[in-house]
């Protein structure tokens, strides 16, 4: 009788000992990072604040920091861009776009005021 309990106690600690591993490995798993978010927006570039920001306007009033893009996003010009969102802060306002991609496209920009 007394072997009976003894290999029921040794299988129960061993079940034990198993799934506490278990959960150990999978705590110690690190969370998958969010996937970046990416805009797309056509409009004009515009010179910020400070004078070397190139700012773009996006939908709902957002208001883009491309200075970052390589080459340059042309001030004064209509483009499409897509860009990725960053946490970056800088002197420029707005939020900062980075791997920031243009295309020129046809059409005139507002005249600055």
């Amino acid at each position: 009788m007394s072997i009976r309990i003894g290999l029921s106690l040794a299988v129960a600690l061993g079940a034990a000992i198993g799934f506490a591993s278990v959960a150990s490995a999978e705590m110690a798993t690190a969370p998958k990072a969010a996937k970046p978010k990416t805009v797309t927006v056509t409009g004009c570039a515009t010179k910020g604040t400070p004078d070397f920001c190139t700012m773009i306007k996006g939908p709902k009033g957002a208001n883009y920091n491309v200075t970052s893009a390589t080459p340059p996003v042309p001030v004064g010009k209509k483009v499409r861009l897509k860009g990725t969102v960053t946490s970056d802060v800088g002197p420029c306002f707005g939020t900062t776009l980075a791997d920031v991609k243009w295309v020129e496209l046809k059409g005139k920009c507002p005249a600055p005021k």
